[in-house]
């Protein structure tokens, strides 16, 4: 038995803050949540006092693409080189436990890794997050996301779809991931394409998601039944309103649109736009400017129609670590949503999408002890969540030290 003990507990429920609390557990297991008055310590020997810090739940990041090597500044020496992928993979694997985060949804890798990732857990090569996998995306001839190598199948008309469904699966996908939009306000796959891809999934007791950003895209993936919109940046009251009656979750990946518009803002407004971002500004800062501002505005109205609403990153730039959970969730607060209820979007309604609702995710008896440990109050202040002071994964430290 170990007893973990902090100043502030948050039990990721969106409402629950146990003060001078406790935390009991067993093999594994969280067997009693608690104020430390009311549990028993005189049995226990292996009691940590955490001070004025804060427990919670580890965190959950629904949108994930591990082993994107193909932004990297040095990204030719991973072409044609599974091995070394694997092994950046797992590198970031270990950054992301470093960060609070307990369970990935890698939406999108390269060929064949969703195979070597798995195994390499299961032989115990690798350690890092629960590991839920997408494999890769699926998409039209020249849809979005075919310009990266090794990362999606193209494919077209209703059975295409259905075979690349099957394609994935058998290549180790938990979800099956179709981009259908990009930078414009065109679906690029026809509403017959994306409902036999949808009802594919599901037929195969597989949940599927979609990279839908755009308006057109929002609604014919409502129509097909989807279970997570990723991105949803234009979507509108009445779209989240009709996706939360149908079940369908949002992921709503702010910080590679905000932040993606910051570093071009900067770089326009400093008059020094080095050579080779020139063309990445041309094509995108007019739709990031958008992005960003759409977010700003329309967030807090969106949220409050009650959709669900868990936590992604999509993250794929140097500047930024692999699974900046905390930060997403500090653009969220900002963007007019509480604390508590952002860090349940982190957690249990991460977990809940998931369909891990019942094991991780919350602070719980019977649950899996996946655990973060943060310096400071996080009730109070959600940047308290980029101060990792130590991390457990089924009830075993994963990750000790500070971060900022």
């Amino acid at each position: 038995m170990k007893i973990l003990k902090a100043k502030t507990v948050i039990v990721g429920d969106g409402d629950t803050v146990i003060k001078d609390g406790a935390v009991v557990i067993e093999k594994g297991l969280i067997t009693r949540v608690g104020q430390q008055q009311e549990i028993e310590t005189d049995s226990c020997d292996n009691i940590v006092d955490y001070g004025d810090s804060t427990i919670l739940p580890g965190l959950i990041d629904m949108h994930v693409h591990i082993a994107y090597w193909q932004t990297k500044s040095d990204k030719d020496l991973y072409l044609n080189q599974p091995g070394l992928v694997s092994l950046l993979a797992a590198n970031e694997l270990q950054q992301a436990l470093a960060l609070g985060v307990t369970t990935i949804r890698n939406v999108g890798e390269p060929q064949g890794q969703a195979y070597a990732l798995k195994m390499g857990y299961k032989k115990g090569f690798i350690t890092g997050p629960r590991y839920i996998t997408s494999a890769s995306g699926i998409s039209c001839t020249g849809g979005h996301g075919t310009q990266i190598p090794d990362m999606i199948m193209e494919v077209n008309g209703p059975y295409q779809f259905r075979a690349a469904v099957r394609e994935q699966i058998k290549k180790g996908a938990d979800w099956i991931k179709v981009l259908a939009s990009h930078r414009t306000h065109m679906c690029e796959i026809t509403q017959q394409e994306l409902n036999a891809a949808a009802d594919e999934a599901h037929r195969w007791l597989r949940k599927c998601c979609i990279h839908a950003g755009t308006t057109t895209a929002i609604d014919a993936a409502i129509e097909a039944g989807f279970d997570t919109i990723e991105h949803g940046t234009f979507m509108t009251v009445e779209q989240a309103q009709r996706a939360k009656e149908k079940g369908i979750a949002w992921i709503p990946t702010i910080i590679p649109y905000w932040n993606g518009y910051q570093m071009m803002k900067k770089m326009i407004d400093s008059g020094e736009i080095p050579v080779a971002h020139q063309a990445i500004i041309d094509e995108n800062y007019a739709y990031f400017a958008e992005c960003a501002a759409r977010y700003q505005q329309y967030f807090k109205e969106i949220a409050s129609t009650g959709i669900k609403i868990a936590v992604g990153t999509d993250i794929v730039w140097e500047t930024l670590p692999i699974t900046p959970v905390a930060d997403e969730m500090k653009l969220m607060v900002d963007f007019g949503m509480g604390i508590l209820q952002t860090i349940k979007c982190g957690t249990s309604a991460a977990a809940e999408v998931l369909g891990l609702g019942d094991t991780v995710g919350l602070l719980r008896e019977g649950y899996l002890a996946d655990i973060l440990v943060v310096d400071n109050d996080a009730a109070t202040n959600i940047t308290a969540l980029k101060n990792v002071r130590e991390v457990y994964r089924d009830g075993e430290v994963v990750y000790s030290g500070v971060t900022s």
